[in-house]
């Protein structure tokens, strides 16, 4: 069966560079409408010859600007949180370079980080609050890397830093919204994952990319669950430490939530 999904799965993923991401493209470019359908539409479908099942929970969110900050277990999170709906992605430079999801990531105008460089928190930080003063969900990983799937990482708050550039550059906005959400894939096969589960189908430190997807495929289905918690406010006098703590506090007590069910 992974066989076949594998089969299905290269034959979509080729449709999508020849066809999907020259559409994107051109519906970014020219504001169609189209341009918020087509990635959820991708990722969906992307999710489903994966054999990867997705259930939101507390998904009413707080109010625009927001940035939506989640813990990190795998690449195949990104799939997965934009299987609701379109956010713009917060991601490591690499992601640039992966066989035709970069390419995807790329016409998506994803923001990239180039980690190795503080420099370039400025940059970074700057589209941020230009994507969320669009009206644009921006989607940042806390951790800033991806974690072995039991736990949560320290949050960096570095990027937190957008929100407060946002609130100085538009002083009629009260508050940006900070909304956390916690990732734990749950079920494999129908069994319950334990711990061991859990790091096993994680992707992080060195893994290669191939590997893990024949994993994925093989241990399908593969239930994932993105549980949002409640929202904070990012005001002028916020101090984005203290929120990123809260936040990461706020996440963490999700993802041992949802571990424990």
């Amino acid at each position: 069966m992974a066989y076949i999904r594998v089969f299905f799965l290269m034959l979509a993923l080729l449709g999508f560079y020849v066809l999907g991401v020259p559409v994107q493209r051109l519906a970014r470019r020219y504001g169609w409408p189209l341009a918020r359908l087509l990635p959820p539409f991708f990722a969906r479908t992307t999710c489903a010859l994966l054999g990867l099942r997705v259930r939101f929970e507390n998904d009413e969110l707080g109010p625009k600007p927001r940035m939506i900050v989640a813990n990190h277990v795998s690449w195949s999170d990104i799939l997965a949180l934009a299987s609701r709906e379109t956010p713009c992605f917060v991601a490591k430079s690499e992601v640039a370079g992966w066989p035709l999801l970069g390419a995807f990531a790329q016409v998506q105008d994803t923001i990239f980080v180039r980690r190795d460089n503080r420099a370039d928190v400025p940059r970074v930080n700057a589209a941020m609050a230009e994507k969320m003063m669009a009206g644009e969900d921006v989607l940042l990983f806390g951790e800033g890397t991806s974690s072995d799937g039991e736990g949560v990482l320290s949050f960096k708050p570095s990027h937190f830093a957008a929100a407060r550039d946002l609130l100085r550059l538009y002083p009629q906005i009260a508050a940006v919204t900070v909304q956390p959400a916690a990732i734990i894939y749950t079920h494999a096969q129908g069994k319950t994952l334990d711990a061991a589960g859990r790091r096993r189908l994680a992707w992080f430190g060195d893994a290669d990319l191939a590997p893990h997807i024949w994993l994925l495929l093989k241990s399908a289905p593969v239930e994932c669950v993105v549980r949002f918690g409640a929202p904070l406010s990012f005001t002028a006098h916020s101090e984005r430490k203290a929120i990123a703590l809260e936040t990461e506090r706020r996440v963490r007590e999700l993802a041992d939530g949802l571990a424990a069910t």
